[in-house]
């Protein structure tokens, strides 16, 4: 049995680090594809330690001349190498599926066969060998390191739950609301005021209807209806907490009672809003969430303790501007998903 190079173990890891596979989804409450079942996580628990996982035959060590006139040589990988190799790669700690597993053991086996013509070829006394080692080795290090302080923060005490929900107890929140709205105008400045004003006017009589108990939905159709507009709109919003409203409207949004609406919003639309229950998410049912936020603001502090000193400056003359992500609208309006 041969013993693997260190180049090898650390082009594995360079394959694996590269592959989707490893970033996959923590959301609690939706289970990821990645997630195995307990049969698939039960599969590697049926061969021993010292059995083996990959079986090469023919492929000898890279350093190790090949004798025609002696048995040809075999690699084997045993269970306690593999599990070792996907441990030290599996920074996040994350469960992998079977499929991943698999997918690992064959890129693992092909790179053992490719590594012997490799070498031979002198591939890794090269200079460009010699670079991509030291940019993986940075890039290892890094992700070792943030690995290390999410597994560090990864379990806030009961304690730190419960005072995180009692500090941030609005935020909890919520409120199921239906709401109308009114198109405002879109024309040119000069006709833009007279315009504005009857969709305003529209929309205070909406409110009254709804405040005097008329159903929201009938009360949009109507509206469209009069504008000559072919379009349906859902009133029904579901549950929303705070993050869902404009800033300017939280306060007044969350004051109201059930059964009572809203004052006129000036959003891209006019709007009304009919409260028609209020309630406030508990610790327990937002334990998993609130663990996330207070494991992620730890890590976002300890990582400014690290950069906090450092200031890195790139020349825009040869790397060209910085590159802004494309944002999606933060307009604010409550019928963003809540």
């Amino acid at each position: 049995m041969r013993v693997l190079s260190a180049w090898l173990i650390i082009g594995i890891i360079i394959c694996v680090m590269s592959n989707a596979a490893w970033n996959q989804s923590t959301q609690p409450t939706s289970p990821s594809p990645e997630q195995p079942s307990s049969k698939e996580a039960s599969h590697h628990e049926h061969v021993a330690l010292t059995g083996a996982v990959i079986t090469i035959q023919g492929l000898c060590e890279a350093a190790k001349p090949l004798d025609p006139e002696k048995k040809p040589c075999t690699t084997v990988v045993t269970q306690e190498a593999f599990e070792r190799l996907v441990n030290s790669m599996n920074i996040t700690d994350k469960r992998l599926s079977q499929e991943t597993r698999r997918n690992l053991a064959e890129t693992y086996g092909e790179y053992l066969m490719l590594e012997r013509s490799a070498v031979q070829a002198g591939l890794e006394n090269t200079p460009q060998f010699a670079e991509v080692m030291r940019w993986w080795r940075l890039r290892t290090l890094a992700d070792m390191y943030r690995g290390g302080l999410r597994a560090k923060f990864a379990h806030p005490s009961a304690e730190e739950i419960h005072a995180y929900y009692t500090e941030k107890l609005p935020s909890f929140d919520r409120v199921r609301v239906e709401r109308v709205m009114v198109p405002r105008s879109s024309a040119k400045a000069d006709e833009k005021n007279e315009s504005d004003q009857k969709a305003f006017a529209m929309a205070q009589a909406a409110r009254e209807r709804v405040e005097k108990g008329e159903a929201p939905a009938l009360v949009q159709k109507d509206i469209y209806a009069q504008l000559k507009m072919d379009a349906t709109l859902v009133p029904d919003l579901g549950r929303l907490g705070r993050s869902n409203f404009p800033q300017d409207e939280v306060d007044e949004v969350f004051s109201l009672a059930a059964g009572q609406v809203s004052k006129v919003e000036k959003e891209a639309s006019y709007v009304v809003y009919k409260i028609n229950a209020k309630e406030t998410l508990s610790e327990e049912s937002q334990k998993e969430e609130i663990a996330h936020e207070i494991a992620q603001q730890k890590f976002n502090d300890a990582m400014r303790v690290v950069s906090g000193p450092v200031k890195i400056e790139f020349n825009d003359a040869y790397l060209g501007p910085p590159v802004v992500p494309a944002h999606s609208n933060s307009g604010g309006t409550a019928n963003r998903h809540p």
